[in-house]
């Protein structure tokens, strides 16, 4: 049997789990996961293992996408916002047919890739087709895959989901399952029952599309507006109601947008426990009015971001996303925005205390920073307004060579100075 190498990553300034800045700290892994914090360049010194000193930078846990569609990587810029909700989707559909499946494949493993390279260690992505699961032998990022389910009144297409559902699962350390019913207005009474049977059994995370636009409102509680083209049967009741209705309100979900919601349907949501997931570069791409963050926080829901898809996006950035988020949202201070991105994230992901955070047990998805600054503050500030760039990438453990494409900016991926307290080098992990 091997002996779990141990180790101990450092920086400049390290986040503590209780949010505080360690000058000249870092954390101690073994086996792939955290074995403790590190406050003091002292505490560092005092493990008697061999360091990787990554010198002037930021050491942070990695970054959480807590909502993806990473098999929609080969749409970027081919589906124009349109006038409506229901026009985007319908375009959708189309140019899915129209692109050959070795080319969306090809960019599903690239924009996995290119999360790793910018910080990304760990996402929660929506499985519609499968794709990520074909392309991810040896690929270091962590999934929640999240299979969908969908049938907009098909029984024929209800029962092909469930299929699909109760397939075996990825055998792979970095994934783990749970089930996304797409949204209140694709799921049927019938699929929802048998969804949330599945989902209580199982006690699998949850992600649901709700609340997005106000098109998908007017449509579920009157059979109005510009979903009645696209789609069969209203259920003339709101989204919550139904998902409630299905058992699937409640502190394991993670609902997506939440754009139209009502200060009563946030008191509900703040209730039940659930997480709110905001995707900031979709919501630019719609041009949607502002997404009311203040009072979903004073409503007491937890919020977090995502990236979305390149459907719907410019990039998978989380850098970015946060950097949107603080042009909308000065109320939110940038360790505030920075807790969206990591803890937060890893919370709606079901992955609380094991990713998101340099706490001792967590797994080690490491990332170090490379951003400007005097001080701590001065380079959170730095790199929730998107001004940094990538040095190293550990995820449980293990050093990431990822590639970031050439298809937008690009992160940088080095190779920290390593040294050891006997002055020899150990191998990278």
């Amino acid at each position: 049997m091997s002996v779990p190498r141990t180790f101990v990553v450092r920086a400049r300034c390290a986040l503590a789990p209780d949010g505080r800045w360690a000058e000249g700290g870092g954390v101690l892994v073994c086996g792939g996961r955290i074995e403790r914090f590190l406050d003091t360049s002292a505490a560092v010194r005092r493990t008697g293992a061999p360091i990787e000193d990554c010198g002037d930078a930021l050491l942070l846990p990695g970054f959480v996408a807590a909502h993806t569609h990473l098999d929609l990587a080969g749409f970027h810029r081919r589906v124009p916002a349109g006038r409506a909700f229901p026009e985007w989707i319908r375009t959708l559909l189309a140019v899915r047919a129209s692109i050959d499946p070795d080319t969306l494949a090809a960019a599903t493993r690239a924009s996995a890739e290119r999360l790793l390279a910018q910080g990304t260690t760990c996402v929660g992505d929506i499985d519609a087709s499968g794709r990520l699961a074909s392309v991810a032998d040896g690929l270091r990022l962590r999934v929640r895959r999240y299979r969908e389910v969908l049938d907009a009144g098909d029984a024929q297409r209800c029962a092909e989901s469930l299929r699909g559902l109760d397939a075996a699962p990825r055998r792979d350390p970095l994934w783990s399952e749970g089930i996304s019913p797409h949204a209140p207005y694709t799921v049927s009474s019938s699929l929802w029952a048998a969804v949330g049977t599945r989902a209580r059994r199982r006690r699998l995370p949850v992600a649901i599309h709700w609340a997005e636009t106000t098109e998908e409102r007017a449509w579920l509680e009157r059979g109005d507006g510009p979903f009645r083209g696209l789609l069969a049967h209203a259920p003339l009741r709101s989204g919550l109601d139904a998902i409630d209705a299905a058992g699937m309100l409640g502190p394991r979900t993670a609902l997506i947008h939440g754009n139209d919601a009502t200060p009563a349907e946030r008191e509900r949501v703040a209730r039940s426990g659930a997480v709110l997931v905001h995707c900031p570069g979709t919501h630019a791409f719609f041009g949607r009015a502002p997404f009311d963050a203040a009072g979903w926080r004073a409503a007491g829901v937890p919020l977090a971001l995502g990236t979305d898809s390149l459907a719907s996006n410019d990039d998978l950035d989380m850098a970015r996303e946060m950097a949107l988020f603080r042009a909308q949202h000065p109320e939110f201070s940038p360790l505030e925005v920075l807790e969206l991105a990591t803890r937060a994230g890893a919370r709606a992901l079901g992955h609380t205390g094991r990713v998101g955070t340099l706490a001792a047990g967590a797994r080690a998805d490491l990332v170090v920073h490379d951003a400007e600054g005097r001080d701590a503050e001065e380079r959170v500030d730095a790199l929730t307004h998107g001004r940094t760039s990538v040095i190293a990438v550990w995820v449980e453990g293990k050093r990431v060579q990822a590639r970031p494409g050439t298809d937008s900016p690009t992160s940088r991926i080095g190779k920290p100075r390593v040294r050891s307290q006997n002055g020899g080098s150990p191998p990278a992990p």
